[in-house]
């Protein structure tokens, strides 16, 4: 019994994070540059039973799954006209690199939407939607003495994306095997007056959450029958 109950316990938990990261791609449907996450999952450990030592068995009893981590999907969004020349998409692989004065830490993101803000000394600073500096080819502010001054974006590209940290607002910080960022010759992939949309697919995110909430309600129904049987064995005693 207490096999059944506990598998049940974590298979409600984890769907109930399962739900967590739909609402969170459901909720940034509109969301520029933001890329959807997928949800990992691994079975906990699971034993024979009613086998001989050494003996391989189909009956097995064990305690569930359990969500490891919700990698992001990095594939291309829509990219959409605007008409601002601010405003910048990436047609293929590659992110914008942001530079954050206050932590003085660089990250990336595919949301072009950049703005000018002007300095204490009247230059102005290329910035994103989080204030923070939008870094050129050479790895530097985009710092210019007058706002029709000419600006560099640059583009860096990633041999291997897959575990990158998300930390919110579409940005990410590469982490050891992601290696360095490399700049991209590209010029052809760099739209100027488009945006890209989030990749979130609407349909298959409705049908995650349809299914994760059937078997949340699954494993709820376990729990109660669980403990039904356990007053049912008690009273017999």
């Amino acid at each position: 019994m207490n096999y059944s109950l506990y598998s049940a316990m974590t298979g409600a938990q984890t769907q109930q994070k399962r739900m967590d990261v739909i609402a969170n791609n459901l909720s940034n449907l509109s969301t520029t540059g933001f890329k959807s996450r997928q949800g990992a999952f691994s079975e906990l450990i699971y034993q024979n039973m009613n086998a001989a030592e050494g003996e391989d068995t189909r009956l097995l009893r064990g305690a569930g799954a359990r969500m490891v981590k919700a990698d992001s999907d990095f594939s291309q969004g829509v990219v959409t006209p605007t008409g601002m020349d601010l405003d910048y998409a990436i047609d293929g692989d590659g992110f914008f690199a942001l530079y954050d004065p206050l932590t003085e830490e660089i990250s990336y993101t595919r949301n072009g939407h950049f703005s000018l803000s002007e300095q204490v000394d009247g230059s102005f600073m290329l910035v994103s939607d989080t204030g923070k500096w939008v870094l050129n080819s050479q790895g530097q502010p985009n710092n210019m003495r007058s706002a029709e001054d000419d600006y560099d974006i640059g583009v860096y590209i990633f041999e291997q994306k897959n575990g990158m940290l998300n930390v919110g607002q579409s940005e990410f910080v590469p982490v050891e095997k992601n290696g360095q960022p490399i700049v991209s010759q590209d010029k052809e992939g760099l739209l100027q007056g488009y945006l890209e949309n989030s990749n979130v697919d609407f349909e298959r995110e409705i049908v995650h959450m349809i299914e994760s909430q059937r078997v949340y309600q699954m494993n709820l129904q376990m729990v109660k029958t669980t403990d039904e049987v356990t007053n049912t064995i008690n009273a017999l005693r």
